[in-house]
């Protein structure tokens, strides 16, 4: 895993902030540490090694992979609007909170919105169907959002997606059901050999 990733999905401060900030709400570091069962200075000094972590006027965090800042990547969870860096964080952060999650997020070509219903363990739907997903991997390591996230979109079909792929040959692309069982291998604890098989049917229109 890259050390920019890997330094966010190992630290013990992440998955407890993403869980307060899915209420909606910004967060205090004394919430945070309240959390954590740590002090407030080694929760400051978690998300200072972090990076990226975003913070209201008042000094409160608003924002790490999911945001109270509006992004065109729009999640809606547990009936609060919410917003995330990327498209993949769509899919994955339904896997690593336990939540259902009802996402809006607009093809990088067309803007076109791309609709889905992501369960922890399922896409229950996606419209178009034929929608894919970009994949980088990150170049530089002191700046998870502006290397990777900043470079996850959706597309509304493959061959939008393959068009955006020539300019830019070191990404991939891959459908949205494989973008989300590859997060549900990553965050979720399942074995990747296995992570097919928990996919449901997805319902969704193509384009026409």
């Amino acid at each position: 895993m890259d050390s920019s990733i890997g330094r966010t999905c190992d630290s013990w401060v992440w998955r407890p902030l993403l869980t307060l900030l899915v209420a909606g709400r910004p967060v205090t570091v004394d919430d945070l540490a309240a959390a954590t069962v740590r002090s407030v200075e080694e929760v400051a000094d978690e998300l200072d090694r972090l990076g990226d972590t975003e913070y209201n006027r008042a000094g409160m965090i608003v924002g790490h992979g999911i945001t109270l800042i509006p992004t065109p990547h729009r999640v809606e969870i547990d009936g609060n609007q919410l917003f995330t860096w990327c498209a993949w964080d769509t899919l994955f952060f339904p896997v690593l909170l336990g939540r259902r999650a009802q996402v809006v997020s607009p093809c990088k070509v067309t803007g076109t919105p791309i609709r889905l219903t992501v369960q922890p363990d399922r896409i229950t739907t996606l419209e178009p169907a034929t929608a894919m997903m970009s994949l980088v991997a990150p170049d530089n390591p002191t700046s998870l959002r502006a290397s990777f996230c900043s470079r996850i979109h959706f597309f509304v079909t493959h061959e939008l997606a393959a068009g955006w792929l020539v300019e830019n040959p070191d990404a991939t692309i891959l459908p949205v059901v494989n973008a989300f069982l590859l997060g549900q291998a990553m965050f979720g604890g399942v074995d990747s050999a296995k992570a097919p098989n928990s996919i449901g049917p997805v319902r969704g229109k193509p384009m026409s």
